[in-house]
């Protein structure tokens, strides 16, 4: 299943794994825990943490 969205806590509710992607991009590609732990990471592509 393929899903795009910017609803980061349903993506993190929902799905082991995710891509990020920026500007048509693949940035990032890893477990969803993982990758959206890292404030860094979300913050250089316009992302906010859903944990916050």
């Amino acid at each position: 299943m393929l899903v795009s969205s910017h609803d980061l806590r349903m993506v993190r509710d929902l799905f082991p794994r995710m891509v990020i992607m920026d500007e048509g991009k693949i940035v990032a590609d890893g477990l969803t825990a993982e990758l959206l732990e890292d404030e860094v990471l979300l913050k250089a592509h316009g992302l906010e943490s859903p944990n916050s």
